[in-house]
């Protein structure tokens, strides 16, 4: 079956939850037997598995225009030339249109209400607010990665969708090595943050917390990715003997940045299923998150959770993870679906939704 991926920067590439989503998902359905072409930047890094392609595709109208516009650009090359053509969040998803209208078969993949991200103005989100009807209306299929987001589609818009979570990664543990000599960092004597950095993933909460601290430890910030105002407030509140700023990291520098925290904190106001929490739980890390039910529902009733947007909670639970890191630490490896079995779900569902008469319901995780 050929599979075309559309709405993502690339696989290999590190970017964001999406592409790391694409960088496990993809590989799994291309060794199932299925053809996959993801549509990607023209700089994304070169793919070398059988049966998997990176499609190069330009995009024009600047930063706030260059996905939908490469996404538009992909889904014209993809009509009619894939049995199933699978959009990446919300605004892609807009372009189901135009595979329901070419009589081609199309999932969404919805990763998180964004509309509701604070970067968006006024126009962005009344368009993305149109796109998420038009997935609504034109979807074959919508998959979410959440019960908060399936509820939300089923009460807003009366609509059912499959919940298909994000898999755990398979993680080794790696030693220490020269991202913490470059950054000054002691294993197991710093508090990690791991994500983009925009207003709504909560890293001021953080630092503003961390701050409030009397300790010895350090708080690293991992993401390099992030309006430039943002980024220039989190620097100013920052003094660089407490805190470091490591930028966008590769994978294996990544993985040595959680192998060695004493904790990861992830702060967020909206999520749909962070990638970068589940990274924390494969590498066995403590984890501390806000009380969002994308957070609370992946860590369960045993995760340490804070109040979102409470500084005050988010200090005493820091100190309190930080004096006993086992606090935090979840044995939630052995429960999660991984990789394997998501893949597997997906193959399951692209096999339904192309066959006459269709068991979609089967393919749902509950």
């Amino acid at each position: 079956m050929k599979i075309a991926m559309i709405g993502s920067r690339g696989i290999g590439s590190n970017y964001g939850g999406i592409e790391r989503v694409l960088d496990e998902l993809c590989p799994r359905l291309a060794t199932l037997g299925h053809e996959v072409d993801v549509f990607s930047r023209p700089n994304a890094p070169a793919v070398s598995q059988a049966r998997l392609r990176a499609i190069p595709v330009p995009a024009f109208g600047g930063k706030h225009f260059e996905n939908i516009s490469r996404s538009g650009l992909a889904t014209l090359r993809a009509i009619g030339r894939y049995d199933v053509v699978h959009f990446h969040a919300t605004g892609p998803g807009l372009l189901s249109f135009a595979t329901k209208l070419a009589g081609q078969k199309s999932v969404v993949t919805i990763h998180a209400l964004d509309q509701n991200r604070e970067k968006w103005g006024l126009a962005a989100r009344t368009i993305l607010k149109t796109a998420e009807r038009c997935v609504v209306a034109c979807a074959d299929e919508i998959t979410v990665v959440s019960e908060s987001l399936r509820r939300y589609l089923r009460e807003r818009h009366d609509r059912r969708t499959i919940h298909i979570p994000n898999g755990l990664p398979h993680k080794i543990r790696q030693a220490p090595g020269e991202l913490l000599r470059r950054h000054g960092l002691t294993p197991g004597k710093y508090v990690l943050f791991a994500s983009r950095l925009t207003p709504e993933k909560g890293c001021h909460d953080l630092i503003a917390a961390f701050l409030a601290l009397d300790t010895d430890v350090k708080l690293a910030i991992a993401g390099g990715v992030g309006p430039a105002d943002y980024l220039a407030r989190l620097r100013e509140m920052a003094p660089p003997e407490k805190v470091v700023f490591l930028g966008h990291l590769a994978q294996a520098e990544l993985g040595e940045a959680f192998s060695n925290a004493s904790v990861f904190v992830l702060p967020s106001y909206i999520e749909g299923m962070s990638m970068a929490l589940l990274e924390a739980i494969a590498y066995r890390v403590p984890v501390l998150v806000s009380d969002i039910d994308a957070n609370a529902l992946v860590v369960g009733k045993s995760g340490l959770t804070f109040r979102t947007g409470d500084v005050v909670d988010l200090t005493g639970r820091l100190r309190q993870v930080i004096e006993a890191p086992a606090s935090g630490l979840l044995d939630k490896a052995d429960i999660l679906p991984d990789w394997d079995d998501i893949a597997a779900i997906y193959h399951r569902l692209y096999v339904a939704l192309t066959r006459p008469s269709r068991a979609i319901g089967a393919v749902s995780v509950e």
